[in-house]
């Protein structure tokens, strides 16, 4: 059994009361650490898509997904941290559009999952994240804006470099941006030092 299995065996077990009643500020415990264990899977899963998109054999698989119970199931696995930073979490849709694509939710996913989890770690204490979605005739647009910290000026020209850099960048937004790449989307920012930071996505329908 690997790390990761072991502890969602034990979280399993937990679970089932097999080891006795927990109160329920222990299954508030338990709850966390069990989303935090999948958040960790999705961390090794990146690991292992990027070093696809590297070697060039990540193959996209496309199916019917409904964008909004995406971006649902995002935001329940960063619940946690979002309540424990006291932020608040806008999500923000068309009235006239249905909004299920043509997609790879596996990958749309963990896009979303970095970008939200960023501007969670860069905004202070009430502050405000958004998720807008819209689509136009070709392109699924996200937009993930928060008003925390932004990025210093002379740091702007390393955020979406070609090589990663804890100290600059980070996994998060490299990998980001090689996914939205191998998608055959666009990535861009705007940001402005303790004003904020926007992250633009624009994909492809259907990929």
């Amino acid at each position: 059994r690997s790390p990761i299995s072991i502890i969602r065996w034990y979280i399993e077990l937990l679970s089932d009361k097999s080891v006795g009643t927990l109160n329920d500020k222990q299954k508030e415990y338990l709850s966390e650490i069990d989303k935090a264990s999948e958040r960790l899977n999705e961390v090794i899963d990146s690991s292992f898509i990027l070093l696809q998109i590297e070697s060039g054999k990540l193959s996209l698989k496309t199916q019917t997904t409904n964008i909004k119970n995406l971006i649902d199931q995002v935001i329940a696995k960063q619940q946690f941290s979002i309540e424990r930073h006291k932020l608040y979490l806008q999500k923000i849709y068309p009235k006239d559009k249905v909004l299920i694509v043509q997609a790879d939710p596996k990958i749309l996913c963990i896009i979303l999952q970095n970008l939200v989890a960023n501007a969670i770690k860069y905004t202070p204490e009430n502050g405000n994240i958004s998720i807008k979605v819209d689509t136009d005739s070709k392109n699924l647009l996200l937009e993930i804006q928060d008003d925390g910290y932004g990025i210093p000026k002379e740091k702007k020209s390393k955020i979406l470099a070609n090589s990663v850099s804890s100290k600059d960048m980070g996994f998060s937004l490299y990998f980001v941006k090689r996914i939205v790449g191998k998608m055959r989307g666009k990535i861009s920012f705007e940001s402005q030092e303790n004003k904020g930071t926007t992250f633009y996505i624009s994909l492809p329908l259907g990929s």
